[in-house]
């Protein structure tokens, strides 16, 4: 089992002072995530749980991309091993806040089970 080194909530200045990106102006949880596949688990005071799993493209690599489920909306769909796999919206935001992708008008066959982030520079 990798370490892992949890530091306390602080505000997004401390973050930044130490290394870590900041979003919005709350309270941020900063965690270091190992290399090989890792997947954090949360969940809102509401029992809503979503999972990131940072997963590198060679065995013991560090992350390359984030697959994100949303656990609780309740539909699901069959995965590519034909276990259901829990469906969710999403919208990205692009420049001037325009919504580019949107998944809420997809009928529910076609709503995302995962949303993958990909971990690449230009």
């Amino acid at each position: 089992m990798p370490d892992i080194t949890s530091l306390p909530p602080m505000l997004p200045d401390d973050a930044q002072a130490i290394g870590f990106a900041t979003f919005n102006r709350c309270p941020h949880q900063a965690l270091d995530i190992p290399d090989g596949g890792f997947t954090l688990t949360v969940k809102t005071s509401h029992g809503r749980r979503v999972t990131f799993y940072f997963g590198p493209y060679k065995e013991g690599g560090p992350p390359e991309f984030i697959d994100i489920q949303y656990h609780d909306r309740g539909p699901t769909i069959p995965d590519g091993n034909g276990d259901p796999a829990p469906t969710f919206d999403f919208f990205g935001i692009c420049k001037g806040s325009i919504q580019r992708a949107d998944s809420r008008a997809l009928p529910e066959s076609e709503k995302p089970s995962i949303l993958v982030l990909l971990l690449d520079q230009t």
